[in-house]
């Protein structure tokens, strides 16, 4: 375990919080503490990026891992498949405290709680490629809109589903 402690983590890692999810709180319908790490240890091996992207993640509506406000934020949800509840989440982006403070926006679309660090790597991907330098990824979420995200959430979900 001190090996994962570090006065340096890598990008993701750092700006990635969760509530304590369904192992420690009987309110959450998801595990997040565990998902979190995954997702953000496969953001760290997979993109490499500049820019300070907050990621958190809630296993119910209480939002004790304050959702709304990250740039990109994951609320816990369960859907029905043919093999039965699995875990899933919703997902808000462009959220920011400070001058200008402002919760994100839902983006329609459950994302299997198994599909989600590469549906957030593909999310964040899309910021990458079409950002101006030095934007934020909130400032980026203003520019080109949510509709712009949702379309791309649209296809990613497509594009999984196939």
């Amino acid at each position: 375990m001190f090996e994962r402690l570090t006065p340096n983590p890598k990008p993701f890692m750092s700006r990635t919080v969760s509530c304590t999810g369904n192992e420690f709180c009987n309110l959450a319908v998801v595990e997040t503490k565990e998902r979190a790490r995954r997702v953000a240890e496969y953001l760290d091996e997979n993109i490499e990026i500049d820019e300070k992207i907050r990621i958190h993640m809630i296993g119910c509506p209480n939002a004790c891992g304050q959702k709304h406000i990250a740039d990109i934020g994951l609320q816990g949800a369960l859907v029905k498949t043919p093999d039965g509840m699995v875990d899933a989440f919703d997902i808000a982006v462009g959220g920011i405290l400070g001058p200008g403070a402002t919760f994100n926006t839902p983006l329609k679309g459950r994302v299997k709680g198994d599909e989600v660090a590469g549906v957030v790597a593909q999310l964040v991907l899309f910021y990458k490629e079409r950002r101006q330098a030095g934007e934020s990824f909130h400032a980026f979420v203003n520019r080109v809109g949510v509709p712009a995200f949702q379309e791309k959430l649209t296809e990613i979900l497509t594009a999984v589903a196939s």
